[in-house]
């Protein structure tokens, strides 16, 4: 039945999204603290994610297939389409930091990562993550009410970073390469920022039947 099939879907996005946020606590780890060993746990799992990501989005084109789901159940599993992919994208980034942390030889200055506000944004990242995670199990958009602004702080983060790092680069020249490293770093967390924020569009598109833009935009889909 569609209903159960629909259910199905849904605890499986719910479990990919805790298998990324713990990836994306893992690969903050990964940096923050240089482990080489939790880096390549984290590059192990992506094939899981990435199964999981080919899972949902068939189980998703069987449903349409099968079912023809209409109203609020269509918009779910267009939404879902869109959902996993920003998701998937965002365990990309953990396994991206993940690789380089096993390549390089030594860690990073703990003074410019601290300056660089990196604790800081992942925090919002884990937060958002969560909340778009609340809203998908509870079917209550509330959640998502302080996405918007966590992803204006990490920008107003990363506007931090790029001082911080141009000051090091500047009286640091021969540490240049690492530098621009991380100023991708702090560029991909932002990234991640974004993708969460689609990702919590979509949900209030697939519960609300309304195209979310930003904090305060909505348009109506009849």
């Amino acid at each position: 039945m569609l209903t159960t099939e629909l259910k199905v879907v849904k605890k499986d996005l719910l479990k990919m999204c805790i298998l990324v946020q713990a990836q994306m606590h893992k690969a903050k780890q990964t940096l923050l603290k240089f482990d080489k060993d939790l880096a390549y746990e984290v590059v192990m799992n992506e094939q899981r994610i990435d199964s999981w990501h080919l899972k949902i989005t068939r189980d998703c084109e069987t449903i349409l297939a099968l079912f023809k789901p209409t109203a609020i159940d269509l918009r779910f599993v267009i939404a879902t389409f869109k959902i996993v992919g920003c998701i998937e994208r965002c365990a990309d980034f953990a396994e991206w930091v993940s690789l380089y942390i096993s390549e390089i030889e030594n860690s990073f200055d703990k003074g410019l990562l601290n300056s660089c506000n990196l604790v800081e944004m992942f925090e919002e990242i884990d937060a958002m993550m969560y909340a778009v995670y609340k809203a998908i199990d509870k079917d209550d958009t509330s959640f998502l009410d302080t996405v918007f602004e966590k992803d204006t702080m990490i920008g107003k983060y990363r506007l931090m970073a790029m001082d911080a790092i141009s000051n090091y680069i500047r009286n640091n020249p021969d540490q240049a390469q690492r530098g621009l490293y991380l100023f991708s770093v702090v560029m991909k967390l932002e990234r991640v920022g974004d993708q969460l924020k689609n990702a919590a569009q979509e949900v209030i598109f697939y519960r609300e039947a309304v195209i979310h833009k930003g904090a305060r935009t909505n348009t109506s889909v009849s």
